[in-house]
């Protein structure tokens, strides 16, 4: 083969560098494009990367077109041109080992470690420049002098392919990324022993025709890393509907079975018990007091507590064969082993001594005493909503005797039914004499920094017992038939205060209403809130209404159909409680809401739990990119506001900020935002 001519040579790396320089600027926006939606550091640090080789190959195009098209320049601008090169593709050679890192590791290079790269990058790149331009005595061949162009791209390429596999995460993309830096690796380092050591007459053939090898392998590198990222992304969006499967029969909180669960489960025992004439045993455990528990520990620290006392159930000795949580402060424990009443009484006392064992929760130990309900198949019925509902009546007895009393279900408990038809009149009479009012949450902006809305959060001034909270009146309405009676009120007070603001300080704050199952499936609920805006004369926007996904899903076909007309009347719906249902990834795309509330469950647990926080961050990424804003209730520490921030969330709400507050003050917060000049941001953030 004869030499390759001069004008051939830098013909042939003059089309490299331009398809190197399109390739890598190209892919360049590519990875830029994925960063902003996906969020991860590492497709920002190969980005900068690509940018940085792309530019610097762009200088070396200029410099070999010059060359065949006979241009000449000063020789400082050449030295300098050529210098600029270096430093950009030493620049592009560090955010590739951080972008390396950041991948594999799953977190982001310190602050302190990025300095020193790039400090080190500066060295490296004057030391090959001082190399390259030392050579006035002629020691040094024109290829020698190229040599640290190659071995430094080498080692680090080498150093890559090593780190990645021994640390590769699973999947076809990392494989090919790290064999692709490999093949690079080996490529240079046979290039530089080439020029190192032989004076072979194909030189100017090889420095030129390595381009070409260069574009291959780019090319793998770009297919391979695109390849990881759907992956990556599959990956964790699987999970997260796995996650959400499991949330559907489970405890977010303690992990036992949820009340939906143990509903499911208890027919099967049943027919069990029946085939194997065996008994079943329902016990139903109720902390006295749990709200005491709260006030001295905190939310966080109650929580602990239903935790322990799960823990301690699943691993009682007597190993029952299922615990569920079936509300807040009760749990369920079941047993088929036991017929005599007296064994089943010693093992409830058993359960209480175990639970009333001293519980430390930051430093701090408490006793808790325990009420126990239990009824019995065949004894008291065969159907799981009869047993639990008779275990429910002999656990409410039990507390009202003794805070640690153990009682069996018996005829006449049924009584306690006939007290709730005692307090309809009561409760007809406080809508009469507006003995509820409505408390608001304030909810804020995180990239604005102010106010941005209010919960509204009902409550019961009761005129004998003071302040209730929903916890103690809903369950009576709802079993009484009065919720739609509650939710009008509810609608019509918000819209009062709406007006009331819109005529006193001529701005209004949107206020967040909650529409139980029964009013969202109502006929005429689109009606009946455009009749209520119009009478009030309110733009559509300032009411948002919050639905639970559970209650959207429930009749997915007509539930989009009434959100799509809530929309287009200019309503912003919400989903509540978003995480906690059985499909929410998967039918998130399919929902025409404007925003999702992150249930509390996540949050409370962001700190300790990593998988929560990998799940919260696919969730948010999934709704930014339909367009959706993200809120996050339940916020309670200045870590979990940080963590949430960082992962994107768009708004907050939680007793970190405030807890719900009288009319009166949330009117003083108003106040305030427009002493300082902050009206309410546009209806047109309520999308993302």
């Amino acid at each position: 083969m004869p030499d390759l001519d001069l004008v051939t040579s830098w013909a042939i790396e003059t089309l490299t560098h331009v398809i190197q320089t399109l390739m890598l600027l190209g892919f360049a926006g590519l990875l830029r494009f994925y960063f902003k939606s996906y969020q991860q550091g590492y497709l920002s640090d190969w980005s900068i990367a690509c940018l940085s080789y792309g530019a610097s190959e762009f200088i070396r195009a200029i410099l070999t077109a010059s060359a065949l098209i006979g241009t000449t320049y000063p020789e400082w601008a050449n030295q300098s041109l050529y210098s600029g090169s270096i430093f950009l593709h030493y620049v592009a050679l560090t955010y590739i080992a951080l972008g390396a890192f950041n991948a594999i590791k799953e977190r982001d290079p310190s602050f302190l470690t990025r300095r020193i790269l790039l400090l080190v990058t500066a060295a490296a790149a004057i030391l090959t420049v001082v190399w390259m331009y030392s050579n006035q005595a002629g020691e040094l061949t024109v290829f020698e002098s190229e040599l640290p162009r190659f071995v430094v791209p080498a080692l680090l390429f080498l150093g890559i392919s090593l780190f990645m596999f021994l640390r590769i995460p699973p999947g076809f993309g990392p494989k090919i990324v790290a064999f692709a830096f490999l093949f690079l690796a080996i490529k240079n380092l046979i290039l530089s022993a080439i020029l190192l050591f032989t004076t072979t007459i194909y030189l100017d053939w090889i420095i030129s025709a390595q381009g070409l090898f260069t574009i291959v392998f780019l090319t793998i590198i770009m297919v391979g890393i695109v390849i990881w990222l759907l992956d990556s992304e599959r990956s964790t969006s699987f999970y997260a509907v796995q996650r959400a499967e499991y949330l559907h029969t489970h405890d977010a909180l303690t992990g036992v079975a949820n009340r939906h669960q143990l509903v499911s489960k208890i027919p099967v025992l049943v027919d069990y018990c029946r085939s194997n004439n065996r008994h079943l045993s329902v016990m139903l455990l109720g902390v006295s007091r749990f709200k005491s528990v709260n006030e001295r520990l905190g939310i966080r620290g109650g929580d602990q507590v239903l935790k322990e006392i799960a823990r301690r159930l699943q691993q009682f000795n007597r190993k029952p064969i299922a615990v569920a949580r079936i509300s807040g402060d009760v749990f369920a424990v079941m047993f088929d082993h036991l017929k005599s009443r007296r064994h089943i009484l010693d093992l409830a006392k058993e359960l209480q001594k175990e639970i009333s064992r001293p519980i430390e929760v930051n430093q701090r130990q408490i006793s808790l005493s325990v009420g126990v309900g239990i009824s019995r198949y065949p004894q008291h019925g065969v159907n799981a909503e009869i047993l639990l509902n008779k275990a429910t009546l002999a656990l409410t007895e039990a507390k009202h005797q003794n805070a640690s009393n153990i009682t069996f279900y018996e005829r006449g408990m049924d009584d306690a039914f006939s007290q709730l038809i005692d307090m309809e009149p009561i409760l007809r009479k406080a809508f009469k004499q507006n003995e509820f009012v409505l408390y608001l949450q304030p909810q804020f902006d995180f990239d604005y920094q102010q106010l941005c809305g209010f919960e509204a959060l009902i409550r019961w001034q009761h005129p004998e017992r003071g302040l209730l909270s929903p916890a103690e009146f809903i369950p009576h309405i709802e079993q009484l038939g009065l919720t739609e009676l509650l939710d009008n009120w509810v609608l019509e007070r918000a819209a009062e205060i709406l007006k009331d603001w819109q005529t006193r300080f001529n701005h209004v704050w949107p206020i967040a209403v909650n529409l139980s199952a029964q009013q969202f499936q109502q006929s005429k609920l689109v009606e009946h809130l455009t009749e209520l805006m119009d009478r009030h004369q309110l733009d559509a926007s300032v009411l948002e209404l919050e639905i639970t996904e559970t209650v959207a899903m429930s009749d997915l076909s007509n539930g989009m159909d009434v959100i799509r007309r809530l929309r287009d009347i200019g309503f912003m719906v919400a989903i509540d409680d978003f995480g906690t249902g059985h499909s929410s990834l998967a039918y998130l795309r399919s929902l025409p809401i404007s925003k999702i509330k992150i249930d509390r469950s996540f949050v409370s647990e962001l700190q300790v739990n990593r998988t929560d926080a990998t799940i919260l961050k696919a969730m948010i990424r999934l709704a930014h990119g339909l367009g959706k804003r993200v809120i996050a209730e339940g916020i309670e520490t200045q870590d979990q506001q940080d963590i949430l921030q960082q992962l994107g969330c768009d708004m907050m709400q939680g007793y970190f900020y405030s807890p719900p507050i009288k009319l009166e003050l949330a009117e003083q917060l108003i106040e305030n935002e427009l002493k300082l000049g902050r009206e309410p941001l546009p209806s047109s953030l309520a999308t993302a």
